[in-house]
């Protein structure tokens, strides 16, 4: 049996090639994003995590007209209770903020009652999207018809271009993509299992090339989940993504779940990850983070460095990164000389 390695790259591990550009200003570069009938002022969704994404962060990305989604280790009624004040007191909260749900037959209960509430967004959200249970729960959101209600179902994660398409076949509108990329993530050394992100997110990138022309009257979108260490990530996930999910640099906020603990002085709060409530941990790691000031200023910080992303690949809209992008291969070298180096850092 001879073995068959492919290559496989993370972000660190490449740079856009420059373009020449005719983008006046950073200010002009259009970040939104229209996913089937729903639109989006920015592609930056806070990870749905149980220390990352719950009232407060809701609220927060919602007035930013981005995408919310809450997560799923909350009780369904507290669930129920945060989307029901949101749809009440937001104009088109219900086109902004979402819920996640698992694959149990408890889940598909609480599908029924979030419906009915106005939910029309869903993430299903398992470590190992590419799977019968995935795509079972797919087909069951997707089957609901009374009431009649038009669902957004994103479905993840997955690391390959099989699986996106089994997922879309299945009839999800998003494939969310990412196994093991994320910063309290184990999957990878505890299971031997995974794809480096950027490989990953590239690979579905072009299994829906191949899934759109084989069915050209449907649309279908991609999320790239984790492994986001700077706006520049971002970038680099948006040449083949739609969205990217961020769970790290929103860690620690001030809206994110959570009391505030004193570490040798040092303000932090718990940063836990989506299977860490199992207490094997072969999914993540719970973890301490520095408290941070608001999301909104990493939610800012993170579209004036996308912003300026585009204007050097000379696209005025995030849109255009996806066309026909230029990828440089780097060195352990070159990713030092890519930070501040040889310097001692003030600010």
């Amino acid at each position: 049996m001879s073995l068959k390695i492919e290559e496989s790259l993370s972000y660190d591990d490449v740079l856009l090639k420059p373009k020449y550009s005719e983008v006046s200003s950073r200010s002009h570069v259009d970040t939104s994003i229209k996913i089937n009938d729903l639109i989006f002022n920015h592609p930056i969704i806070p990870a749905n995590m149980k220390t990352v994404s719950g009232k407060a962060m809701a609220k927060l990305i919602c007035k930013s007209g981005g995408l919310a989604i809450l997560h799923r280790f909350m009780p369904v009624e507290e669930q129920l209770s945060i989307v029901k004040e949101m749809y009440e007191k937001y104009p088109d909260a219900s086109k902004h903020v979402g819920v996640s749900v698992g694959v149990k037959d408890e889940d598909k209960k609480n599908i029924l009652k979030f419906i009915e509430a106005g939910v029309r967004i869903f993430c299903i959200d398992i470590a190992h999207g590419d799977s019968k249970a995935c795509i079972k729960m797919i087909q069951n959101i997707k089957s609901i018809k009374f009431p009649p209600v038009d669902t957004l179902v994103i479905a993840g994660n997955v690391a390959t271009g099989d699986a996106a398409h089994r997922l879309w076949q299945a009839g999800a509108d998003v494939v969310k993509v990412g196994v093991g990329p994320g910063s309290l993530c184990t999957t990878r050394v505890e299971t031997g299992n995974g794809v480096a992100q950027l490989s990953a997110v590239a690979e579905v990138h072009q299994a829906r090339k191949y899934y759109i022309n084989q069915h050209p009257n449907e649309k279908k979108y991609i999320v790239a989940d984790g492994g986001i260490k700077a706006a520049g990530d971002c970038v680099k996930a948006l040449c083949f993504s739609d969205m990217v999910m961020v769970g790290n640099m929103f860690s620690g906020t001030d809206e994110t779940p959570g009391e505030i603990l004193r570490i040798n002085g040092v303000a932090c709060k718990e940063y836990v990850g989506s299977s860490t409530h199992i207490s094997t941990h072969i999914d993540g790691v719970a973890a301490l983070v520095p408290t941070k000031s608001s999301a909104k200023d990493v939610l800012d910080k993170l579209l004036q460095g996308i912003k300026s992303g585009c204007s050097y690949q000379g696209c005025n809209s995030v849109n255009e990164l996806q066309n026909a992008p230029v990828f440089v291969k780097i060195t352990s070298a070159g990713l030092k000389e890519s930070h501040p180096h040889d310097v001692m850092v003030i600010k």
